[in-house]
C-alpha cells in the first residue's frame, strides 16, 4: 500500500466573484459612513463616530485588496510572500496576512 504524500496544489479562486464581491462590502461601508453624516463625531455621537472609524478602516483594506487583484499578488501574504490559506480568504477576503504573520502584528 502506498501512500500519497505529494502536496496538493492550492485551490483555483474565482476572481471575477472576488472582486464583485469586495466592492459590494466596499458600497456597504459606504452607506454606513454616508448615514452616519454629521453625528460621526467623538464628541457628538461616540457609537457613531466608533462605526465610521471602523468601517474606513475596512474600506481601506477592501481597497487595497482590490489593487492586489489588479496587481496579481491577491492571496498572497504582503509580510513574507507566502499563500494566504482560501479558508482564510473565504472568512475575510480582504485578508492581507497569512495567520502566522497575522499573530505577528497582533501581538504588537
Amino acid at each position: 500500500m502506498s501512500v500519497d504524500i505529494a502536496p496538493r496544489s492550492a485551490p483555483k479562486l474565482n476572481y471575477a466573484h472576488i472582486r464583485r464581491f469586495l466592492q459590494e462590502e466596499l458600497r456597504q461601508r459606504e452607506v454606513i459612513i454616508r448615514a452616519s453624516g454629521l453625528s460621526a463625531a467623538p464628541n457628538i455621537d461616540p457609537v457613531s463616530w466608533a462605526t465610521n472609524q471602523a468601517a474606513r478602516r475596512v474600506m481601506d483594506q477592501i481597497t487595497a485588496a482590490l489593487d492586489r487583484l489588479e496587481a496579481g499578488t491577491y492571496g498572497r501574504c504582503i509580510r513574507c510572500g507566502g499563500a494566504i490559506v482560501a479558508a482564510r480568504l473565504d472568512i475575510m477576503p480582504y485578508a492581507e496576512n497569512c495567520v502566522d504573520c497575522q499573530r505577528d502584528v497582533d501581538k504588537r
